[in-house]
C-alpha cells in the first residue's frame, strides 16, 4: 500500500491495510476514493503488435480477458496478500474452489495429501470423493500425530493440509511446529485460516507455506458473496492462478468489489465478534443444559495457551455439546429468536448451525468421531450484535430444552 504521504517502506497495521491495502489511488479516474467495478468481460488492446506481445507474456500487467485477470478482482487479491504478509494472492469463486486449485497445483496422479482429521467437511469431500478419482490419495492424521509427519510422509506425499482453529470445535494447531515438521518431511504446508482471519493470525510469519480462506466468511463479512483465496509466494500463486484460469474458478468482478468493501471493516468486525464470543462462552460453560463448551478463549480449554501465543484473540465461533441429542438440539434451534439457523460464519449476524446436517453431513460414524462431532454438537458463529442480546437469546433457547 502506498500514497503520496506514505512511503513504500512504512509497515502499516492490519486495520490500515484493511482500509487502504491493494488500492492504487493515483490510477483512479476523477480522483475516485472508491475503486470502480470493471464489469467488462474483455479488454481491447491498441493494436495487433500489442496483442502479440500479450500472448508472448511480455505484458503481465495488461488485461485481456476477465477469466485471466480483472482490475477489480486484482485489487481484492492485493488487499488479501497484504493482510497475510504474502507475496501474492489469487481469489476464486469459493473457498472450495481455492482448495481444489491449490491441491491440484501441488499434486499429480499417484501423489498423496496428508490432512488433519479436524477439517471442514467440504474439504474432506474434495479429498475423498473427487481428487481420488484422479489418483490423488489422502491420509488423515490426528493433531497429536503432526509432530511425526516426517515418519508418516511417504515418497509421493506432497502436501500437508490443516486448519487452526479447526471447524467446528476450535482445535488449535501449533503453527511453528506444523511448519517445521512439514519442511522436514518435504511437504508443502497449507492452512485453512478462515476461522482466524488474517486479523487474528498470520500463518506465513510462522513458516507455513500458503494460506487458504473461504473469503465468504470474515473477509467478506456480510453474508452476501461467495469467494475463496490462496495467498503465498509469487511462484506458487502463479501456478495456482494457472489452474484457476484453466478450470474457470474466476471470481466475478461484482463479488470482488463486495469482498474489497467488506474487508475495509474486517478488523472492527472480527474484534467485536471475538469479544462477543468470549462473553457467550463464559456464560455457557456452567449451564446445566450444556455438557461441553469448545472455545480457546476459556482458560481450561486445551488449546488456550497455544492460541494465546499465536493468535491476537480467540475467534468468533463457539461450539458446544448439549446434554442430549438430536431431539434436544431441535428444540434448541426452534426456540432461537434472534440468532438464525444457517450454515456459514463470519457475517455480522449470529448464525447457529448443526454440524451433523451442515458442514459434516454425510460423514461416517468413524469420521464424525475423529472430528469430535455428535448429535449433541451445536456451532454458534457469533455476530456483532449487542452481546447481552445474543446471550439472552441462547439462554432462553436452552431453557426450553
Amino acid at each position: 500500500m502506498s500514497s503520496k504521504n506514505s512511503p513504500e517502506n512504512i509497515k502499516h497495521s492490519s486495520a490500515t491495510i484493511a482500509v487502504h491495502g491493494g488500492e492504487q489511488p493515483n490510477d483512479q479516474p476523477f480522483g475516485a476514493v472508491v475503486s470502480p467495478v470493471f464489469h467488462s468481460a474483455t479488454f481491447a488492446l491498441p493494436n495487433f503488435a500489442e496483442m502479440r506481445r500479450f500472448a508472448q507474456g511480455e505484458l503481465p500487467a495488461s488485461y485481456f480477458y476477465s477469466r485471466y485477470a480483472n482490475p477489480t478482482v486484482a485489487e481484492a487479491e492485493r488487499k488479501i496478500a497484504e493482510l497475510e504478509g504474502a507475496e501474492a494472492c489469487v481469489v476464486t469463486s469459493s473457498g472450495s474452489a481455492a482448495t481444489f486449485c491449490a491441491l491440484a497445483t501441488l499434486c499429480d496422479a499417484g501423489d498423496e495429501v496428508i490432512a488433519c482429521d479436524s477439517v471442514y467437511g467440504g474439504t474432506v469431500k474434495i479429498l475423498t470423493k473427487f481428487l481420488n478419482r484422479f489418483g490423488i490419495a489422502v491420509r488423515f492424521i490426528t493433531l497429536d500425530e503432526i509432530g511425526d509427519l516426517a515418519k508418516i510422509a511417504g515418497e509421493r506425499s506432497r502436501a500437508f493440509w490443516f486448519e487452526s482453529p479447526a471447524n467446528p470445535l476450535n482445535r488449535i494447531v501449533d503453527l511453528r511446529l506444523a511448519a517445521t515438521v512439514s519442511r522436514a518431511a518435504g511437504l508443502f504446508s497449507i492452512i485453512d485460516n478462515t476461522f482466524a482471519s488474517p486479523i487474528l493470525q498470520q500463518p506465513l510469519s510462522h513458516g507455513i507455506d500458503a494460506v487458504m480462506h473461504s473469503a465468504t466468511k470474515y473477509l467478506g463479512g456480510h453474508s452476501d458473496l461467495t469467494a475463496g483465496a490462496i495467498a503465498g509466494t509469487g511462484d506458487f500463486i502463479t501456478r495456482v492462478r494457472q489452474v484457476s484460469v484453466m478450470v474457470g474458478t474466476t471470481l466475478d468482478p461484482a463479488a470482488a468489489y463486495l469482498l474489497s468493501r467488506g474487508m475495509k471493516t474486517v478488523e472492527l468486525r472480527v474484534r467485536k465478534s471475538c469479544d462477543n464470543a468470549l462473553l457467550l462462552a463464559q456464560a455457557l460453560r456452567a449451564h446445566p443444559k450444556v455438557g461441553q463448551v469448545y472455545y480457546p478463549g476459556l482458560e481450561d480449554d486445551p488449546g488456550h495457551a497455544l492460541a494465546q501465543r499465536q493468535m491476537s484473540a480467540f475467534g468468533g465461533v463457539v461450539a458446544l455439546d448439549l446434554h442430549g441429542g438430536e431431539a434436544e438440539a431441535e428444540t434448541f434451534f426452534n426456540s432461537l429468536r434472534l440468532a438464525r439457523t444457517a450454515p456459514s460464519l463470519g457475517g455480522v449476524e449470529t448464525l447457529v448451525s448443526y454440524p451433523l446436517y451442515s458442514s459434516h453431513a454425510g460423514f461416517s460414524a468413524e469420521q464424525l468421531q475423529a472430528a469430535g462431532v455428535s448429535a449433541a454438537t451445536v456451532r454458534i458463529a457469533v455476530g456483532i450484535e449487542a452481546p447481552e442480546d445474543i446471550i439472552a437469546d441462547v439462554l432462553q433457547a436452552l431453557e426450553r430444552i
